[in-house]
């Protein structure tokens, strides 16, 4: 089994859940998704570390897998909580 990092937006917006973490604050692009869009695809996600950050566990690294996987997420976006310079 495998896991990926992901952060879970919960009772705020985007933008206020990219400026507050640290760690998607390094990023210059977010993709974003739902649980729903991800639960209905079959992947688990199992809240792990400190709130709001999740694992998303997958099965195998197989092509499919990875093709299913990136078809729940949209398109990649600037991160919304990065300064314009950064």
């Amino acid at each position: 089994m495998y896991g990926i990092s992901v952060e879970g937006v919960i009772h705020r917006t985007v933008l206020e859940a990219c400026r507050a973490s640290e760690r998607i604050a390094a990023y210059r692009h977010v993709r974003l998704s739902t649980f729903g869009r991800l639960r209905s695809a079959g992947f688990v996600l199992l809240a792990t570390f400190d709130h709001p950050h999740f694992t998303l566990v997958l099965a195998d690294l197989s092509e499919l897998t990875v093709a299913r996987l990136g078809a729940c997420f949209d398109e990649p976006i600037p991160n919304p909580g990065r300064p314009p310079s950064a």
